[in-house]
């Protein structure tokens, strides 16, 4: 396995109000590298593929930064 199609790419992020947390899943290559660096993020999911390779990752973080723009 590889990283997703283009087509089937996406990152998802959720507000939850009653627990106040941002809940993020994404499988867009780049954005699973800038997330890796979110030092208070607690990870709920990983996915490798055979080679090792991350291509999901799903965490929450209290807040998210205020310059923080995924697609740059």
């Amino acid at each position: 396995m590889a990283y997703y199609d283009l087509e089937e790419q996406e990152t998802v992020i959720i507000y939850e109000s009653a627990t106040k947390l941002f809940d993020i899943y994404t499988t867009v290559p780049k954005h699973i590298k800038r997330l890796k660096n979110v030092a208070i993020a607690t990870l709920i999911q990983d996915e490798k593929d055979s080679e090792g390779i991350c291509i999901t990752y799903h965490i929450k973080v209290e807040k998210l930064p205020n310059s923080y723009v995924f697609n740059r």
